[in-house]
């Protein structure tokens, strides 16, 4: 059976990040993590709970298991980690970056999730109810048995989700999020260089 470490203070975690980037059952609860980058870092199962990592960087990181209830995540970028089975119940989300991340069976309970950004992430299974995800946007997120009961949806937008899939639907689905119109992109770029090219002129000409 593996032993808890207790880190007692962020020092010892950025120590310990430095010998051997392996946090796997690690108890860092209540601890002032705010901005850290935990990247590639082995930490199934850690405690986090009412940790502070606000604008922390979560990426190619293993926190499968790991206790973050109650966390402050407030504007942290979160990509390519695996969070299954997770417990982000309670915590503050509002405005953090959730990308290429594995959130299947987690639970969000009562999360707040406002003006998150989530795109091509797993939430198989997860737990949302009563989270808040007021002017959020959805890009490519499996919701398949997904319990979404008295989730906040408010001003959200979406893009490739079935929500038929999940066990219970928002009962206010979010607008559609809009797909970018390659042919508007061709003319918008085509019109700076016009511009561009039309102010090169005009100064070429004030020179001479």
């Amino acid at each position: 059976m593996r032993k808890t470490t207790r880190f007692a203070s962020r020092v010892q975690v950025l120590e310990a990040l430095v010998e051997h980037r392996d946090l796997t059952e690690a108890d860092m609860s209540g601890l002032d993590l705010s901005g850290i980058e935990l990247v590639g870092v082995a930490m199934a199962g850690a405690n986090l709970r009412g940790a502070d990592l606000s604008f922390c960087l979560l990426a190619g990181a293993d926190a499968a298991g790991a206790d973050l209830s109650g966390a402050q995540m407030v504007g942290a970028r979160i990509k390519d980690t695996n969070l299954w089975r997770a417990d982000l119940s309670d915590a503050d989300l509002c405005g953090a970056s959730i990308k290429d991340t594995h959130l299947g069976g987690s639970t969000l309970r009562g999360t707040n999730l406002a003006a998150t950004s989530i795109a091509r992430c797993s939430l198989y299974e997860a737990d949302l109810t009563a989270a808040d995800l007021t002017g959020s946007s959805l890009r490519q997120v499996d919701v398949a048995g997904a319990d979404l009961s008295g989730a906040v949806f408010s001003g959200a937008r979406s893009a490739g989700l079935n929500w038929a899939r999940a066990k219970a639907p928002p009962a206010e689905l979010p607008l559609p999020l809009p797909e970018p119109v390659p042919w508007l992109l061709i003319v918008l770029a085509c019109a700076a260089g016009v511009l561009l090219a039309a102010a090169l002129r005009r100064k070429a000409r004030q020179r001479s």
